[in-house]
């Protein structure tokens, strides 16, 4: 047998270098072709999220953004807040309300004009004041927990934003309390995880892979298994006892009424949910009726629809009718305030304020 039939070793490592190569190239031009062809879909335009050391993460500015899901228009203002409009500080003759919240506040899935801070300016708007005109601002954040959703409140306050008054809606990610208490090393080593994920979700392909299909066929599945809180109230992991979230209610109660803005409870519950099962939903409806703070409880609203999926298009995440809903029930809430009757009708004396709900 001759030599040359015989390969060598050497001659057998190059071409398993060369076949190598040949396969990463390849895997490098298919990532780049799916990066290029994704993008008209959506993918690749979604808001991305700065480290922040008080709110640890906050939505960058920018339009042409779409939800995670639907790939519905999503602005995020210049002030970084879901809301087209620049914000002046002083606004006479506009009544503004801030809502605080999570992804269902942020509108995950709904378009810009349709999540329940939107159709709410709507209505105010068309309730004939004739002294006002109404500005319904979303502040809420994906994936923010309680204790955030309170942190971004106070910010907005100390900004000098002049709320006439506030909701606050219950956070269903209340596994990551315990987020706002890093101090330190942790905290630093916390912000930039969030630097790293605000590089990689302007990625198509990282969107499409790891936020839609992963999202979908894994996250979902055993999130209520694997964490705390109240995505799945019978199946998940209990929360510690309720002191630590009756602090963060009071700290919002207390910078509320440190700035004169009346605070109003949005209280929600998961698809299929009627009642305050978590101890959580129940320290908040508790709280509410303790200090006199008008709450609505969306539990008692969507237990009317026979067909949750109408008004939920996920695990907790109201449809367009579901933010309708909930806009609708805020309404007269906002309109029976003694700071609307003043705006509204001076010389009239203000309403009781009441609960919505039971």
């Amino acid at each position: 047998m001759s030599s040359s039939t015989i390969a060598s070793p050497a001659n057998k490592k190059t071409k398993r270098s060369h076949w190598f190569l040949k396969g990463v190239l390849w895997f490098v031009v298919i990532c780049v072709f799916l990066e290029i062809a994704l993008r008209p879909f959506g993918y690749g335009h979604y808001v991305i999220y700065k480290p922040d050391q008080q709110l640890l993460w906050v939505p960058i500015p920018g339009d042409h953004k779409v939800t995670e899901v639907n790939h519905e228009p999503e602005t995020i203002s210049s002030q970084g807040f879901r809301y087209k409009q620049t914000l002046s500080l002083d606004h006479p003759g506009i009544y503004r309300i801030f809502t605080f919240g999570d992804s269902v506040t942020m509108g995950w899935g709904v378009a810009d004009d349709k999540i329940y801070s939107a159709q709410l300016e709507r209505m105010l708007n068309a309730q004939g004041c004739p002294n006002e005109k109404f500005q319904v601002i979303s502040a809420g954040v994906n994936a923010y927990p309680q204790s955030l959703t309170v942190e971004r409140l106070k910010r907005v306050l100390d900004d000098g934003y002049k709320p006439d008054a506030m909701v606050l809606a219950f956070s269903f990610n209340t596994g990551f309390d315990e987020l706002d208490d890093l101090q330190g090393k942790a905290r630093e080593d916390f912000l930039k995880k969030v630097q790293l994920k605000s590089w990689v979700r302007r990625s198509a392909l990282y969107n499409f892979t790891i936020e839609g299909l992963l999202r979908s066929w894994v996250y979902y599945r055993i999130r209520g298994r694997i964490m705390l809180g109240t995505w799945d109230t019978a199946a998940s992991i209990p929360n510690a006892p309720a002191d630590h979230y009756i602090k963060e209610l009071q700290a919002a109660k207390d910078a509320a009424d440190a700035h004169h803005a009346p605070l109003i409870f949005l209280l929600m519950g998961t698809i299929g949910e009627f009642q305050s099962t978590h101890p959580y939903q129940k320290a908040m409806w508790d709280f509410a009726q303790q200090n006199h703070i008008p709450i609505v409880n969306m539990m008692d609203v969507v237990k009317n629809y026979k067909n949750q999926d109408d008004v939920f298009e996920d695990h907790v995440h109201p449809t367009v009718l579901g933010h309708t809903l909930i806009a609708q029930q805020l309404d007269p809430v906002v309109r029976s305030l003694p700071s609307y009757a003043a705006a509204c009708n001076p010389s009239t004396p203000p309403p009781t304020v009441a609960s919505a709900g039971n």
